[in-house]
């Protein structure tokens, strides 16, 4: 990706792994589909829907258990530093928790 960007006068900002929102994106999805699959049925038939739940459950499951990964790549204009120099805008006090094995 940097050759591509950085002739063009574009550098990298942030990057962001969204794999936990991802995977809870996918379970409301397929909680949706789950709601509406005698619809979904009727319209597509069963192969569809089975195929189609096994790709929202397996995606969700590989998300969950970091099999996949999805990450937000954010390019700005090398001479324009406008973005903050941290996230600390974006989080409330004690809304980040540590991991259970990273607790002293």
């Amino acid at each position: 990706m940097m050759a591509i960007f950085e002739p063009r006068d574009l550098v990298v900002a942030d990057v962001e792994n969204l794999r936990p929102h991802y995977a809870q994106t996918l379970q409301h999805w397929l909680s949706r589909f789950a709601a509406h699959e005698e619809d979904v049925a009727r319209m597509f038939g069963a192969e569809f829907v089975r195929a189609w739940r096994l790709y929202l459950a397996g995606s969700a499951a590989a998300f969950t258990t970091g099999s996949l990964q999805l990450y937000q790549v954010l390019f700005r204009r090398n001479s324009c530093p406008t973005l903050p120099a941290t996230r600390a805008h974006l989080f409330r006090p004690g809304l980040l928790q540590a991991c259970p094995d990273e607790v002293s």
